[in-house]
């Protein structure tokens, strides 16, 4: 019996030994993983849920299917058009530099001008300048919030068409932004008439729908853009729509619907059943008694209009010249400048006398000069309307990205001290007061 009890003993005792040792069949070996799981297999699948990895292919999902839950959705070409390192010059202060592309619901690659900047660096540009032709430093975060420019077409009390800049925010849909800026609203009003100008389109008037592809613009108003009453608000009314859209640089035609149907010709003569542009529309003409006639064409030359007591804007008036000089030529474009006697409220600052003595353009760049007549004023505030109906009149020109005048043949600067001989910038923005603050 005591031999029994030693038996069991030994083998109690062998078997406790072979549970505490490395066995296959009793125990976790020391070079093998455990295959039920553990602390190292928990993270390795936290990394791979984390990524667009293994996990995802397992769920049964793809690559462009998987969802960061870090995203909120936006894509590359959202963030383009609301990154405010993208927006510099006007947006953040100055009136003279260039801007970003404008998107579309249609279309891309719209830019508004090359923007204007007097550059005080290496390139010729010289050191002085006053008011909006001055040199600026500008910062990309001096607004809170980015805002790009609009160009949109409002009236003065006088029904004359005067262009302003607008500062909006970076949107898909900027040109049915652009204008809706221009349609009659209490608010709109409110926002206007402190800068003596007012908007043309119909108070109610709603904007439908609009498509821009091939470089027409299809937009549809509801029947509110007819509610109107005399020949001068439907002019108006067709170029404000025109115009504001043709700012852009992929639009060179419009298209207007009502309630998604052609119009034909409306109730004072303007036809609506073809796509127009602005060759097709005379602006603020009949102040300066100049319609287009058989063999001619129409261009805009700009002059100044008094809009209040504190405001005096730059204007576009169409001229009529021959059909062959309406290539919108920088020779064309000046004499007409300087030759034309506005009237009706809308005068030049140009001194009288000042004439062309000749031009050329070179690389970008057109070479104006002028006679010596052309120094004969005082006053910084006329200096600077010079200089803006001669920048924004060339504005409307093809490849012009820089113009350097010269009096007499020779470099000089004008009586307030604008140096006008090293070059000044075509500018991105017009009549740019509003949205500043």
């Amino acid at each position: 019996m005591r031999r029994f009890l030693v038996f069991f003993l030994v083998i109690q005792i062998t078997v406790l030994l072979l549970a505490g040792c490395s066995i296959p069949f009793f125990g976790r070996s020391s070079d093998k993983p455990d295959k039920t799981g553990g602390v190292n297999d928990m993270i390795g699948l936290d990394d791979s849920t984390g990524s667009n990895g293994t996990a995802a292919a397992d769920a049964g999902m793809s690559d462009t299917d998987y969802i960061d839950p870090d995203s909120d959705g936006i894509s590359e070409e959202d963030v383009s058009l609301n990154d405010p390192g993208t927006l510099t010059g006007d947006a953040a202060g100055s009136i003279f530099t260039s801007e970003p592309e404008d998107r579309e619901e249609h279309y891309s690659n719209a830019e508004i001008g090359s923007g204007i900047s007097e550059d005080t660096g290496n390139d010729g540009t010289g050191p002085y300048g006053t008011g909006v032709l001055a040199a600026q430093s500008v910062t990309k975060t001096a607004w809170s919030e980015p805002r790009r420019p609009v160009t949109v077409y409002y009236q003065d009390e006088d029904g004359c068409m005067v262009p302003m800049t607008r500062w909006i925010q970076p949107q898909l849909g900027i040109a049915r932004a652009a204008v809706s800026l221009a349609v009659d609203s209490p608010l709109t009003r409110e926002e206007t008439a402190y800068y003596g100008v007012y908007p043309v389109i119909p108070e109610g008037t709603e904007i439908l729908g609009i498509d821009i592809r091939n470089g027409t613009a299809v937009i549809d108003f509801s029947r509110d853009l007819l509610n109107y009453g005399t020949a001068w608000s439907e002019r108006n009314i067709i170029a404000a729509v025109v115009y504001t859209l043709t700012e852009f640089d992929t639009v060179d035609k419009v298209r207007i619907l009502i309630n998604g149907y052609p119009v034909g010709v409306l109730k004072y003569g303007t036809d609506l059943s073809e796509p127009l542009g602005r060759e097709d529309l005379i602006i603020n003409t009949e102040m300066v008694k100049a319609l287009p006639g058989p063999g001619k064409e129409k261009v805009d030359v700009y002059f100044m209009k008094r809009a209040n007591e504190d405001f005096i804007y730059a204007v576009p008036v169409s001229l009529a010249v021959e059909s062959g000089e309406a290539d919108l030529e920088p020779d064309t474009l000046v004499r007409l400048l300087l030759g034309t006697v506005p009237g009706g409220g809308i005068y030049t600052e140009i001194p009288e006398g000042a004439y062309l003595r000749g031009s050329y353009v070179r690389d970008g760049t057109a070479y104006l000069d002028f006679s010596g007549e052309f120094l004969n004023y005082g006053g910084t505030a006329r200096e600077e309307a010079i200089l803006k109906q001669i920048t924004y009149t060339l504005r409307q020109c093809d490849g012009i990205r820089k113009i350097k005048i010269t009096v007499d043949g020779s470099s000089t600067e004008l009586p307030e001290g604008t140096y006008i001989s090293a070059g000044l910038v075509i500018p991105a923005t017009v009549n740019d007061v509003m949205d500043r603050g």
